[in-house]
């Protein structure tokens, strides 16, 4: 049972980790958009990433049995490419924008396409799983993101979170790519014994 929530709870960092720039956009979007469209675009966009991700990590294990561990290199790869930018200086991207009467479709676009990473880490995470482990990382990841939003709504009235700790949190990202492409490799060189 301990190593259920342990995995959970890896997929609950994963998740959180990969979407502090959604985090500070969600913030930026209830101040200007409501709390409505842009909570629930938000939620809307993180089950279609958990969702995504299931189905690929049930999919690629009937294709290339044995080999999930190896989507590993993924993570790792961005994880790598993300850190080299930030250290170049070229990881200063624009903040999202979005007009004030913004839908809950465009909202839900909006942060799919910012899930982009959340997706590359949790999809290999849960297909070099059993799965009962992958409904552990999927409730992990569930759990995350109503803490995400909770925070999100709680944010929204104090400048704290959108401010520059949101932005400090946000350099850890290539790091947390690195290491679960690194954890997901290692895993699977026990998965051909």
């Amino acid at each position: 049972m301990a190593e259920f929530i342990l995995f959970g709870f890896s997929a609950f960092l994963a998740l959180i980790l990969t979407n502090l720039d959604n985090l500070a956009a969600l913030v930026a979007l209830i101040l200007v958009s409501g709390d409505k469209r842009a909570v629930f675009g938000f939620l809307f966009a993180q089950g279609l990433v958990i969702s995504a991700s299931l189905l690929f990590a049930m999919g690629i294990e009937g294709v290339i049995p044995g080999w999930a561990g190896y989507l590993g290199m993924i993570p790792l790869t961005l994880g790598c490419l993300a850190a080299i930018r930030q250290w170049r200086g070229q990881g200063a991207d624009t903040p999202a924008h979005l007009e004030a009467g913004a839908s809950i479709l465009v909202t839900t676009l909006l942060f799919t396409s910012l899930s982009m990473d959340t997706l590359a880490v949790l999809a290999p995470l849960l297909a070099d799983s059993t799965p009962g482990f992958r409904i552990a990382g999927a409730f992990g990841a569930g759990l995350a993101v109503v803490g995400l939003a909770t925070l999100a709504l709680l944010g929204a009235k104090s400048p704290l979170i959108s401010g520059r700790i949101a932005r400090k949190l946000e350099m850890l990202v290539p790091y947390v790519m690195i290491c679960a492409g690194l954890y997901i490799l290692s895993n699977s060189w026990t998965d051909a014994v």
